[in-house]
């Protein structure tokens, strides 16, 4: 299905929203009770003044290629569509999304441009619909203490802030009525102490008032099964013609692109597909094009020869000139500096800085690395208006894309010693709920393969294993790992374009150390996701989501109960994908245990083991 972006270019133009900002507070006004006529007048006033206000912020933004002057977001803009139950739902038209479901959680990975079709479909609902649009960024919420954190006060804080002032009766009555549509942007950019504070707020509120319309961005997550009442959507990537048409509309250097364009049709949107297909490294391939005239296969390469394009490129956007690096740094002191700050801040959880704190990092890097001479000042500005690196938003700075954050981060984490690796690495495990979506340990383990397994991952394997060795593999050694079991219905596609509903079982991750530790090693070791026994997978999965077995608050399924409902034995066949992914894991731990290299070798020796 192709999306249709000329709807979106002609139905969200400057005049016909502004037309739909005259005549906002007729469809709206529905969701207030007994307001006077002069009171009528002055909200009506407000909310015009409001709308005008949050599109003005949300019409035009910076991206890598227009760095230093926001631009209009259609000027550019490639709508990507969302894949549900088996379809692809165009999102040019945010009806298409909420006539689906009230809740809604779209995910995708870094660089999807997750957060320009919030922005968009907040433009969209302006015109489209009868509701009120509330677009918030979940990443303001990471200056706010934890206990203090109120999605209800974040929203009536948006309207008051951008000239809707409403007195709280009437607040109340509109949200009860279910008169909004409410955009939250960026759930994995909360910070890891708040992440779980800000998600019980965001269930919570949406259970209460739950006639309004809720849509969430986030990178995918395990922690989106217990969302039953959201259904999650994936947004798809970049097919080739939609590819072209993004960059037919970049404005760059003419002859650059008709070149790029020629190479992206006959051959680099097949062969990088993976970069091509989405709209951040797409962009980022153009600016590496320009300069190298080729593309890396690999993705952490692809990051490290970006980052050298950025830093010695010519400004695309004007007659070319050759901006001066105001430190003075080389390229490769300049990105140990910088991946410093990445490093660092990656593991504090922090995507975003005031000016304050950027500078406190700066001065942090500039003291690690004593000898280098320059400015903070020099520093900074080379950071958003060189290297661009960082981009100012507002009062604070952010990461270009968090993508650039993660691989510097991993880039410097290749320089610490294995003993400071594995104690850093090995208790973030324990800590982090976003090992498993971020970037970073993919391009760890891409630089440096055989020493994550052998001393991040092997250690963690190696207890899993002698638990089993003294016990077996029982549901006694599954509850160790997992809560329960949680069931879900999906619609796959068969033959002939046809679709079926079928069931899933899903276990509910209770130690998250060993979990993520398996996960990983399966998917960064190429483990192949192989069906496993599905016939009764599937009727294990239907039989007890259609039971009445009680679950837990997270709707998941003790083990005991299930093996109650369908039988011992019948749950151990179900499970076998599990089992089947523990061996894998074994057999890695085997391969780094075998390849050790003994003290007392000689030199040969040792190097015909390597």
């Amino acid at each position: 299905m192709d999306i249709n972006t000329n709807e979106v270019m002609t139905g969200v133009a400057t005049n016909l929203i502004e037309d739909s900002i005259k005549g906002a507070w007729k469809k709206v006004k529905k969701f207030f009770k007994d307001i006077e006529a002069k009171d009528e007048i002055r909200y009506g006033e407000a909310y015009e003044e409001y709308l005008r206000n949050t599109r003005n912020k949300y019409r035009k933004i910076k991206t890598l290629i227009y760095r230093h002057a926001p631009k209009e977001l259609y000027s550019f803009y490639e709508c990507i569509g969302v894949h549900y139950n088996g379809k692809t739902i165009d999102t040019s038209n945010i009806n298409n999304l909420i006539a689906e479901e009230n809740k809604i959680v779209i995910t995708g990975s870094g660089g999807m441009g997750k957060s320009i079709l919030l922005k968009h479909l907040f433009l969209n609902a302006i015109e489209e619909t009868e509701y009120i649009p509330i677009l918030i960024e979940l990443r303001s919420l990471n200056v706010i203490e934890e206990k203090s954190i109120s999605l209800k006060s974040t929203i009536y804080d948006v309207l008051v802030q951008n000239g809707f002032v409403l007195e709280k009766e009437y607040f109340e009555y509109s949200l009860t009525e279910g008169g909004y549509i409410i955009l939250l942007d960026g759930l994995d950019e909360v910070n890891r102490d708040r992440v779980s504070k800000v998600t019980a707020e965001i269930r919570n509120f949406s259970d209460k008032y739950n006639e309004n319309k809720y849509i969430v961005s986030s990178r995918p997550s395990d922690d989106f099964i217990g969302w039953n009442d959201f259904a999650e959507m994936t947004s798809m990537k970049l097919n080739k013609k939609q590819a072209l048409e993004l960059i037919q509309k970049i404005e760059f250097d003419e002859n650059v692109k008709k070149v790029f364009y020629k190479e992206l049709d006959e051959k680099l949107y097949d062969k990088y597909k993976s970069f091509a297909s989405n709209p951040l490294l797409l962009n980022i391939m153009l600016l590496t094009f320009n300069n190298n005239a080729s593309i890396p296969d690999k993705l952490n390469d692809f990051y490290e020869q970006a980052f050298s394009t950025l830093f010695n490129m010519h400004d695309a956007t004007k007659d070319s000139y050759v901006r001066d690096i105001r430190t003075g740094l080389s390229c490769e002191d300049f990105k140990t500096l910088f991946a410093y700050m990445c490093f660092k801040s990656y593991f504090r959880d922090e995507y975003e800085f005031t000016e304050v704190k950027l500078r406190k990092y700066i001065q942090e890097a500039k003291e690690k690395f004593g000898g280098t001479q320059f400015t903070i000042d020099d520093f900074q500005e080379d950071l958003t208006m060189s290297v661009c690196m960082l981009m100012k938003d507002g009062l604070n700075y952010r990461f270009a894309h968090r993508s650039f954050q993660e691989y510097f981060a991993a880039w410097y984490t290749c320089k610490l010693t294995d003993d400071v690796q594995q104690k850093l690495l090995t208790n973030w495990l324990k800590e982090s709920n976003t090992v498993n979506t971020d970037s970073y340990f993919t391009m760890l383990y891409n630089m440096q393969s055989e020493k994550v397994n052998k001393i991040i991952f092997a250690p963690g394997i190696k207890e899993i294993k002698q638990r089993v060795d003294e016990d077996g593999y029982n549901f006694e050694f599954l509850k160790f790992l997992f809560k329960g079991i949680s069931t879900r219905k999906i619609v796959k596609k068969i033959e002939d374009g046809k679709t079926k509903e079928v069931y899933r079982l899903s276990l509910g991750i209770k130690e998250r150390y060993y979990c993520a530790i398996l996960k990983m090693t399966c998917r960064l070791n190429r483990y192949s996701y192989d069906e496993i026994n599905m016939e009764q997978h599937e009727k294990v999965a239907y039989k007890l989501s259609n039971s009445k077995v009680e679950k837990l608050e997270d709707e998941y399924i003790l083990f005991d109960d299930a093996i109650k409902e369908v039988g011992e034995e019948a749950l151990y066949h179900a499970l076998e994908w599990f089992k089947s992914q523990l061996d894998f894991a074994f057999d890695i731990l085997n391969k780094c245990e075998n390849n050790s290299i003994g003290r007392k070798k000689k030199v040969a020796s040792i190097l015909d083991e390597l």
